[in-house]
Protein backbone atom coordinates (compact mmCIF):
# COMPACT_ATOMS: atom_id res chain seq x y z
CA UNK A 1 0.00 0.00 0.00
CA UNK A 2 1.51 3.31 -1.05
CA UNK A 3 2.11 5.92 1.58
CA UNK A 4 0.20 9.15 1.11
CA UNK A 5 1.87 12.48 0.80
CA UNK A 6 0.78 15.60 2.62
CA UNK A 7 -1.74 16.47 -0.05
CA UNK A 8 -3.29 13.00 -0.04
CA UNK A 9 -2.03 11.64 -3.36
CA UNK A 10 0.05 8.53 -4.05
CA UNK A 11 3.79 8.95 -3.59
CA UNK A 12 5.15 5.54 -4.50
CA UNK A 13 8.89 5.30 -5.05
CA UNK A 14 8.34 4.05 -8.58
CA UNK A 15 6.37 7.16 -9.42
CA UNK A 16 8.98 9.44 -7.91
CA UNK A 17 11.69 7.69 -9.86
CA UNK A 18 9.97 7.72 -13.24
CA UNK A 19 8.04 10.97 -13.45
CA UNK A 20 9.17 14.53 -13.56
CA UNK A 21 9.45 16.23 -10.24
CA UNK A 22 6.25 18.11 -9.48
CA UNK A 23 6.26 21.76 -8.79
CA UNK A 24 5.76 22.97 -5.25
CA UNK A 25 2.38 22.20 -3.80
CA UNK A 26 1.50 19.61 -6.51
CA UNK A 27 1.44 15.80 -6.56
CA UNK A 28 3.02 13.60 -9.17
CA UNK A 29 0.36 11.57 -11.00
CA UNK A 30 0.68 7.80 -10.65
CA UNK A 31 1.48 5.49 -13.58
CA UNK A 32 -2.03 4.08 -13.21
CA UNK A 33 -3.42 7.52 -13.92
CA UNK A 34 -1.24 7.81 -17.02
CA UNK A 35 -2.38 4.40 -18.27
CA UNK A 36 -6.03 5.34 -17.75
CA UNK A 37 -5.68 8.66 -19.60
CA UNK A 38 -3.57 7.07 -22.34
CA UNK A 39 -6.14 4.31 -22.82
CA UNK A 40 -8.91 6.88 -23.14
CA UNK A 41 -6.85 8.83 -25.65
CA UNK A 42 -6.25 5.71 -27.74
CA UNK A 43 -9.94 4.79 -27.55
CA UNK A 44 -11.08 8.16 -28.91
CA UNK A 45 -8.31 8.37 -31.52
CA UNK A 46 -9.16 4.93 -32.87
CA UNK A 47 -12.91 5.55 -32.93
CA UNK A 48 -12.27 8.54 -35.15
CA UNK A 49 -10.87 6.19 -37.82
CA UNK A 50 -13.05 3.09 -37.33
CA UNK A 51 -16.41 4.82 -37.86
CA UNK A 52 -15.85 4.57 -41.62
CA UNK A 53 -15.24 0.79 -41.68
CA UNK A 54 -18.81 -0.17 -42.73
CA UNK A 55 -18.61 2.22 -45.71
CA UNK A 56 -15.12 1.45 -47.03
CA UNK A 57 -16.01 -1.25 -49.54
CA UNK A 58 -19.04 0.62 -50.89
CA UNK A 59 -16.91 3.76 -51.29
CA UNK A 60 -14.26 1.86 -53.20
CA UNK A 61 -16.95 0.45 -55.49
CA UNK A 62 -18.51 3.89 -55.95
CA UNK A 63 -15.22 5.51 -56.93
CA UNK A 64 -14.14 2.62 -59.15
CA UNK A 65 -11.24 1.44 -56.99
CA UNK A 66 -10.75 -2.18 -58.11
CA UNK A 67 -8.55 -4.88 -56.62
CA UNK A 68 -5.38 -3.52 -58.17
CA UNK A 69 -6.17 -0.03 -56.88
CA UNK A 70 -6.89 -1.30 -53.37
CA UNK A 71 -3.79 -3.51 -53.30
CA UNK A 72 -1.65 -0.59 -54.42
CA UNK A 73 -3.10 1.59 -51.68
CA UNK A 74 -2.34 -1.08 -49.09
CA UNK A 75 1.26 -1.22 -50.33
CA UNK A 76 1.58 2.57 -50.21
CA UNK A 77 0.11 2.74 -46.72
CA UNK A 78 2.51 0.12 -45.42
CA UNK A 79 5.46 1.67 -47.21
CA UNK A 80 4.79 5.04 -45.60
CA UNK A 81 4.12 3.32 -42.29
CA UNK A 82 7.50 1.62 -42.55
CA UNK A 83 9.24 4.98 -42.84
CA UNK A 84 7.10 6.66 -40.21
CA UNK A 85 7.38 3.88 -37.63
CA UNK A 86 11.18 3.81 -37.67
CA UNK A 87 11.77 7.57 -37.81
CA UNK A 88 9.03 8.75 -35.47
CA UNK A 89 9.67 5.99 -32.96
CA UNK A 90 13.29 7.05 -32.73
CA UNK A 91 12.37 10.74 -32.61
CA UNK A 92 10.11 10.02 -29.65
CA UNK A 93 13.17 8.68 -27.80
CA UNK A 94 14.98 11.94 -28.50
CA UNK A 95 12.30 14.61 -28.17
CA UNK A 96 9.77 12.87 -25.93
CA UNK A 97 6.54 10.98 -26.54
CA UNK A 98 4.12 13.91 -26.30
CA UNK A 99 5.20 15.91 -29.41
CA UNK A 100 5.04 12.77 -31.55
CA UNK A 101 1.59 11.87 -30.22
CA UNK A 102 0.42 15.35 -31.20
CA UNK A 103 1.94 14.83 -34.64
CA UNK A 104 0.02 11.58 -34.99
CA UNK A 105 -3.30 13.26 -34.18
CA UNK A 106 -2.46 16.02 -36.65
CA UNK A 107 -1.78 13.43 -39.35
CA UNK A 108 -5.15 11.80 -38.72
CA UNK A 109 -6.96 15.13 -38.88
CA UNK A 110 -5.24 16.01 -42.17
CA UNK A 111 -6.23 12.69 -43.72
CA UNK A 112 -9.84 13.02 -42.60
CA UNK A 113 -9.99 16.59 -43.92
CA UNK A 114 -8.69 15.52 -47.33
CA UNK A 115 -11.26 12.71 -47.51
CA UNK A 116 -14.09 15.11 -46.70
CA UNK A 117 -13.01 17.78 -49.18
CA UNK A 118 -11.85 15.57 -52.07
CA UNK A 119 -14.28 12.68 -52.64
CA UNK A 120 -12.45 11.04 -55.56
CA UNK A 121 -9.82 8.42 -56.37
CA UNK A 122 -7.20 11.16 -56.16
CA UNK A 123 -8.55 12.10 -52.74
CA UNK A 124 -8.30 8.48 -51.57
CA UNK A 125 -4.63 8.32 -52.55
CA UNK A 126 -3.79 11.72 -51.09
CA UNK A 127 -5.58 11.04 -47.80
CA UNK A 128 -3.41 7.98 -47.21
CA UNK A 129 -0.21 9.97 -46.86
CA UNK A 130 -0.53 12.05 -43.64
CA UNK A 131 -2.08 9.31 -41.55
CA UNK A 132 0.16 6.47 -42.75
CA UNK A 133 3.31 8.54 -42.35
CA UNK A 134 2.61 10.48 -39.15
CA UNK A 135 0.10 8.45 -37.16
CA UNK A 136 2.27 6.17 -35.02
CA UNK A 137 0.29 6.88 -31.87
CA UNK A 138 -0.24 3.24 -30.88
CA UNK A 139 3.45 2.28 -30.77
CA UNK A 140 4.46 5.59 -29.16
CA UNK A 141 1.77 5.29 -26.49
CA UNK A 142 2.97 1.74 -25.90
CA UNK A 143 6.49 3.08 -25.41
CA UNK A 144 5.16 5.70 -22.98
CA UNK A 145 3.40 3.01 -20.95
CA UNK A 146 6.67 1.08 -20.85
CA UNK A 147 8.39 4.19 -19.46
CA UNK A 148 5.95 4.16 -16.55
CA UNK A 149 7.24 0.79 -15.31
CA UNK A 150 11.05 0.55 -15.61
CA UNK A 151 13.01 -2.41 -14.36
CA UNK A 152 13.49 -6.05 -15.29
CA UNK A 153 12.04 -7.75 -12.22
CA UNK A 154 8.84 -9.80 -12.35
CA UNK A 155 6.74 -7.04 -10.78
CA UNK A 156 7.75 -4.49 -13.44
CA UNK A 157 7.28 -7.10 -16.16
CA UNK A 158 3.75 -7.85 -14.94
CA UNK A 159 2.87 -4.16 -14.68
CA UNK A 160 4.13 -3.50 -18.22
CA UNK A 161 2.17 -6.44 -19.59
CA UNK A 162 -0.97 -5.21 -17.85
CA UNK A 163 -0.55 -1.65 -19.13
CA UNK A 164 0.08 -2.76 -22.71
CA UNK A 165 -2.89 -5.10 -22.42
CA UNK A 166 -5.15 -2.24 -21.37
CA UNK A 167 -3.92 -0.24 -24.34
CA UNK A 168 -4.86 -3.12 -26.63
CA UNK A 169 -8.20 -3.36 -24.87
CA UNK A 170 -8.88 0.32 -25.62
CA UNK A 171 -8.05 -0.31 -29.28
CA UNK A 172 -10.33 -3.34 -29.37
CA UNK A 173 -13.26 -1.52 -27.81
CA UNK A 174 -12.76 1.36 -30.24
CA UNK A 175 -12.90 -1.06 -33.17
CA UNK A 176 -16.01 -2.67 -31.72
CA UNK A 177 -17.84 0.59 -31.11
CA UNK A 178 -16.67 2.34 -34.29
CA UNK A 179 -17.45 -0.59 -36.59
CA UNK A 180 -20.78 -1.34 -34.95
CA UNK A 181 -22.01 2.23 -34.63
CA UNK A 182 -20.63 3.67 -37.87
CA UNK A 183 -23.61 2.68 -40.01
CA UNK A 184 -26.02 3.79 -37.30
CA UNK A 185 -24.71 7.27 -36.53
CA UNK A 186 -23.82 8.14 -40.15
CA UNK A 187 -25.64 7.65 -43.43
CA UNK A 188 -22.58 7.63 -45.69
CA UNK A 189 -18.79 7.74 -45.73
CA UNK A 190 -18.53 11.54 -45.74
CA UNK A 191 -20.74 11.93 -42.70
CA UNK A 192 -18.82 9.23 -40.84
CA UNK A 193 -15.59 11.10 -41.60
CA UNK A 194 -17.06 14.36 -40.27
CA UNK A 195 -18.01 12.69 -36.99
CA UNK A 196 -14.57 11.04 -36.89
CA UNK A 197 -12.91 14.44 -37.24
CA UNK A 198 -14.71 15.75 -34.16
CA UNK A 199 -13.91 12.65 -32.09
CA UNK A 200 -10.24 12.69 -33.14
CA UNK A 201 -9.97 16.38 -32.27
CA UNK A 202 -11.51 15.65 -28.86
CA UNK A 203 -8.74 13.14 -28.13
CA UNK A 204 -5.94 15.72 -28.49
CA UNK A 205 -6.27 17.43 -25.06
CA UNK A 206 -5.76 14.07 -23.34
CA UNK A 207 -2.17 14.01 -24.59
CA UNK A 208 -1.36 16.88 -22.24
CA UNK A 209 -3.01 15.12 -19.30
CA UNK A 210 -0.73 12.08 -19.56
CA UNK A 211 2.25 12.30 -17.18
CA UNK A 212 5.55 12.08 -19.05
CA UNK A 213 8.38 10.29 -17.22
CA UNK A 214 11.73 12.01 -17.14
CA UNK A 215 13.34 9.11 -18.98
CA UNK A 216 11.07 9.44 -22.00
CA UNK A 217 12.29 12.85 -23.06
CA UNK A 218 15.68 13.70 -24.55
CA UNK A 219 17.35 10.59 -23.19
CA UNK A 220 19.93 10.59 -25.97
CA UNK A 221 20.93 14.21 -26.54
CA UNK A 222 22.56 15.11 -29.82
CA UNK A 223 25.45 17.38 -28.90
CA UNK A 224 26.13 20.27 -31.21
CA UNK A 225 29.70 20.35 -32.30
CA UNK A 226 32.03 19.75 -35.19
CA UNK A 227 33.83 16.86 -36.79
CA UNK A 228 33.76 13.32 -35.56
CA UNK A 229 32.20 14.16 -32.21
CA UNK A 230 28.99 15.44 -33.75
CA UNK A 231 28.93 12.65 -36.35
CA UNK A 232 29.35 9.92 -33.70
CA UNK A 233 26.60 11.50 -31.63
CA UNK A 234 24.22 11.57 -34.57
CA UNK A 235 25.11 8.01 -35.53
CA UNK A 236 24.51 6.85 -31.95
CA UNK A 237 21.09 8.50 -31.99
CA UNK A 238 20.16 7.12 -35.42
CA UNK A 239 21.19 3.55 -34.63
CA UNK A 240 19.82 1.25 -31.99
CA UNK A 241 22.37 -0.86 -30.12
CA UNK A 242 19.57 -3.18 -28.99
CA UNK A 243 19.02 -4.26 -32.63
CA UNK A 244 22.38 -6.03 -32.53
CA UNK A 245 21.17 -8.42 -29.82
CA UNK A 246 19.87 -11.90 -30.79
CA UNK A 247 16.69 -11.31 -28.79
CA UNK A 248 15.71 -8.21 -30.76
CA UNK A 249 16.41 -9.97 -34.06
CA UNK A 250 14.25 -12.87 -32.94
CA UNK A 251 11.36 -10.53 -32.15
CA UNK A 252 11.77 -8.83 -35.53
CA UNK A 253 11.60 -12.20 -37.31
CA UNK A 254 8.57 -13.31 -35.31
CA UNK A 255 6.76 -10.02 -35.93
CA UNK A 256 7.54 -10.05 -39.65
CA UNK A 257 6.50 -13.64 -40.37
CA UNK A 258 3.38 -13.51 -38.23
CA UNK A 259 2.33 -10.27 -39.93
CA UNK A 260 3.05 -11.86 -43.30
CA UNK A 261 0.72 -14.76 -42.43
CA UNK A 262 -1.93 -12.26 -41.31
CA UNK A 263 -1.83 -10.30 -44.57
CA UNK A 264 -1.85 -13.48 -46.64
CA UNK A 265 -5.01 -14.50 -44.82
CA UNK A 266 -6.71 -11.10 -45.02
CA UNK A 267 -6.63 -11.09 -48.82
CA UNK A 268 -8.65 -14.32 -49.05
CA UNK A 269 -10.89 -13.67 -46.03
CA UNK A 270 -13.33 -11.02 -47.22
CA UNK A 271 -13.93 -12.47 -50.72
CA UNK A 272 -14.56 -15.82 -49.07
CA UNK A 273 -17.09 -14.35 -46.64
CA UNK A 274 -18.85 -12.48 -49.43
CA UNK A 275 -19.03 -15.64 -51.53
CA UNK A 276 -20.35 -17.89 -48.76
CA UNK A 277 -22.60 -15.51 -46.81
CA UNK A 278 -23.31 -12.56 -49.16
CA UNK A 279 -21.84 -10.12 -46.64
CA UNK A 280 -23.34 -6.61 -46.59
CA UNK A 281 -21.72 -3.49 -45.04
CA UNK A 282 -23.83 -4.07 -41.91
CA UNK A 283 -22.62 -7.70 -41.68
CA UNK A 284 -19.04 -6.56 -42.12
CA UNK A 285 -19.47 -3.93 -39.40
CA UNK A 286 -20.97 -6.53 -37.05
CA UNK A 287 -18.07 -8.92 -37.61
CA UNK A 288 -15.51 -6.18 -37.00
CA UNK A 289 -17.36 -5.15 -33.85
CA UNK A 290 -17.18 -8.75 -32.61
CA UNK A 291 -13.47 -8.91 -33.45
CA UNK A 292 -12.88 -5.66 -31.58
CA UNK A 293 -14.82 -6.87 -28.53
CA UNK A 294 -13.04 -10.23 -28.26
CA UNK A 295 -9.63 -8.65 -28.83
CA UNK A 296 -10.38 -6.06 -26.13
CA UNK A 297 -11.39 -8.81 -23.71
CA UNK A 298 -8.26 -10.82 -24.49
CA UNK A 299 -6.02 -7.80 -23.89
CA UNK A 300 -7.79 -6.50 -20.81
CA UNK A 301 -8.79 -9.64 -18.92
CA UNK A 302 -7.15 -12.73 -20.43
CA UNK A 303 -3.58 -12.03 -21.58
CA UNK A 304 -2.06 -10.80 -18.33
CA UNK A 305 -3.52 -13.54 -16.04
CA UNK A 306 -2.68 -16.17 -18.65
CA UNK A 307 0.91 -14.94 -18.92
CA UNK A 308 1.27 -14.83 -15.14
CA UNK A 309 -0.21 -18.31 -14.74
CA UNK A 310 1.97 -19.92 -17.40
CA UNK A 311 5.21 -18.12 -16.59
CA UNK A 312 6.20 -20.11 -13.52
CA UNK A 313 9.03 -19.12 -11.23
CA UNK A 314 11.48 -18.36 -14.05
CA UNK A 315 9.15 -16.02 -16.03
CA UNK A 316 9.44 -18.35 -19.03
CA UNK A 317 6.49 -18.01 -21.42
CA UNK A 318 8.01 -19.95 -24.32
CA UNK A 319 5.43 -22.73 -24.16
CA UNK A 320 2.56 -20.24 -24.03
CA UNK A 321 3.93 -18.35 -27.04
CA UNK A 322 4.29 -21.54 -29.08
CA UNK A 323 0.83 -22.78 -28.09
CA UNK A 324 -0.73 -19.48 -29.21
CA UNK A 325 1.04 -19.71 -32.56
CA UNK A 326 -0.26 -23.23 -33.12
CA UNK A 327 -3.76 -22.09 -32.18
CA UNK A 328 -3.55 -19.21 -34.66
CA UNK A 329 -2.60 -21.60 -37.46
CA UNK A 330 -5.36 -24.11 -36.80
CA UNK A 331 -8.19 -21.58 -36.37
CA UNK A 332 -7.62 -20.06 -39.82
CA UNK A 333 -9.05 -23.04 -41.68
CA UNK A 334 -12.57 -23.09 -40.14
CA UNK A 335 -12.94 -19.36 -40.88
CA UNK A 336 -12.32 -20.04 -44.57
CA UNK A 337 -14.21 -23.31 -45.13
CA UNK A 338 -17.19 -23.16 -42.70
CA UNK A 339 -20.65 -22.86 -44.23
CA UNK A 340 -22.22 -21.76 -40.94
CA UNK A 341 -21.53 -18.18 -39.89
CA UNK A 342 -21.59 -19.15 -36.22
CA UNK A 343 -18.67 -21.51 -36.80
CA UNK A 344 -16.77 -18.55 -38.27
CA UNK A 345 -17.51 -16.45 -35.19
CA UNK A 346 -16.58 -19.38 -32.94
CA UNK A 347 -13.21 -19.80 -34.66
CA UNK A 348 -12.45 -16.09 -34.43
CA UNK A 349 -12.79 -16.22 -30.63
CA UNK A 350 -9.74 -18.36 -29.74
CA UNK A 351 -7.84 -16.87 -32.69
CA UNK A 352 -8.15 -13.36 -31.25
CA UNK A 353 -7.31 -14.48 -27.71
CA UNK A 354 -4.13 -16.11 -29.03
CA UNK A 355 -3.29 -13.02 -31.08
CA UNK A 356 -3.78 -10.68 -28.12
CA UNK A 357 -1.59 -12.86 -25.90
CA UNK A 358 1.19 -13.00 -28.49
CA UNK A 359 1.12 -9.23 -28.97
CA UNK A 360 1.38 -8.68 -25.21
CA UNK A 361 4.27 -11.14 -24.92
CA UNK A 362 6.23 -9.56 -27.77
CA UNK A 363 5.66 -6.00 -26.52
CA UNK A 364 6.72 -6.93 -23.00
CA UNK A 365 9.78 -8.78 -24.29
CA UNK A 366 10.78 -5.77 -26.39
CA UNK A 367 10.59 -3.46 -23.38
CA UNK A 368 12.76 -5.81 -21.32
CA UNK A 369 15.39 -6.00 -24.09
CA UNK A 370 15.77 -2.22 -24.42
CA UNK A 371 18.63 -1.10 -22.20
CA UNK A 372 16.81 2.16 -21.39
CA UNK A 373 13.80 4.21 -22.42
CA UNK A 374 16.09 5.93 -24.95
CA UNK A 375 15.75 2.79 -27.08
CA UNK A 376 12.16 1.72 -26.34
CA UNK A 377 10.38 3.91 -28.86
CA UNK A 378 12.90 3.10 -31.55
CA UNK A 379 12.59 -0.65 -30.96
CA UNK A 380 8.80 -0.50 -31.05
CA UNK A 381 9.09 1.52 -34.24
CA UNK A 382 11.32 -1.11 -35.84
CA UNK A 383 8.84 -3.85 -34.90
CA UNK A 384 6.06 -1.78 -36.47
CA UNK A 385 8.25 -1.40 -39.55
CA UNK A 386 8.57 -5.19 -39.78
CA UNK A 387 4.77 -5.33 -39.87
CA UNK A 388 4.72 -2.70 -42.59
CA UNK A 389 7.16 -4.66 -44.75
CA UNK A 390 4.98 -7.73 -44.34
CA UNK A 391 1.97 -5.60 -45.22
CA UNK A 392 3.65 -4.63 -48.50
CA UNK A 393 4.59 -8.19 -49.45
CA UNK A 394 1.69 -10.22 -48.07
CA UNK A 395 -1.21 -8.94 -50.21
CA UNK A 396 0.84 -9.16 -53.41
CA UNK A 397 2.07 -12.68 -52.66
CA UNK A 398 -1.42 -13.86 -51.68
CA UNK A 399 -2.91 -12.41 -54.85
CA UNK A 400 -0.27 -14.10 -57.01
CA UNK A 401 -0.89 -17.46 -55.35
CA UNK A 402 -4.66 -17.16 -55.79
CA UNK A 403 -4.19 -16.26 -59.46
CA UNK A 404 -1.72 -19.11 -59.99
CA UNK A 405 -4.16 -21.60 -58.53
CA UNK A 406 -6.97 -20.35 -60.81
CA UNK A 407 -9.68 -21.77 -58.57
CA UNK A 408 -12.84 -20.22 -57.19
CA UNK A 409 -12.87 -22.69 -54.31
CA UNK A 410 -10.54 -23.18 -51.39
CA UNK A 411 -7.21 -21.31 -51.78
CA UNK A 412 -4.96 -24.27 -50.97
CA UNK A 413 -1.68 -22.54 -51.82
CA UNK A 414 -2.29 -19.56 -49.55
CA UNK A 415 -3.51 -21.72 -46.66
CA UNK A 416 -0.57 -24.07 -47.10
CA UNK A 417 1.91 -21.19 -47.01
CA UNK A 418 0.25 -19.82 -43.86
CA UNK A 419 0.66 -23.20 -42.13
CA UNK A 420 4.33 -23.34 -43.20
CA UNK A 421 4.95 -19.84 -41.83
CA UNK A 422 3.34 -20.59 -38.48
CA UNK A 423 5.25 -23.87 -38.24
CA UNK A 424 8.53 -22.04 -38.85
CA UNK A 425 7.77 -19.26 -36.37
CA UNK A 426 6.74 -21.79 -33.72
CA UNK A 427 10.04 -23.66 -34.13
CA UNK A 428 11.93 -20.36 -34.08
CA UNK A 429 10.21 -19.30 -30.87
CA UNK A 430 10.74 -22.70 -29.26
CA UNK A 431 14.46 -22.64 -30.03
CA UNK A 432 15.26 -18.96 -29.42
CA UNK A 433 12.78 -17.33 -27.04
CA UNK A 434 13.96 -19.15 -23.92
CA UNK A 435 17.61 -18.72 -24.89
CA UNK A 436 17.73 -15.04 -25.90
CA UNK A 437 14.82 -13.32 -24.18
CA UNK A 438 13.77 -15.09 -20.97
Amino acid sequence: QAAEGPAGCGSEQAVAATTKAPSAGTCSPSPGYGVAVGGTFMFLACIGTTLTIPFLQSRRDELGCDGLCYGSQVSLRNGLGLLGAVVLGRLSDRFGRRPLLCLGVLGNLLSISISIVENSIWGMWLALVPSALLNQTFSITKALFTDYFPGTDRVAEAERSGAIGRLGMAFGFAMMLGSGAGSRVASDYQQAQSIGFVVTLASAPLIWLMPVPEASSAALPVHVGAGKGMWNSLRRWATLPVLRTPGARLLMCLRFFMSLAFHLFQVILMPSLHRRFAFTPADHGLLMAFIGFVYAMSQGFVAKPLIRMCAGSDSDNTNLLCACMVLLAFTRLPVIIATDIWVVYGAFGPMLVALGTINTLIASAASSLASSSSETGGLYGVLEACESIAGMLGPVLSGLLVRAEQSSGLPHLVLGLIVVIYTATTLLAALGYRRWIV
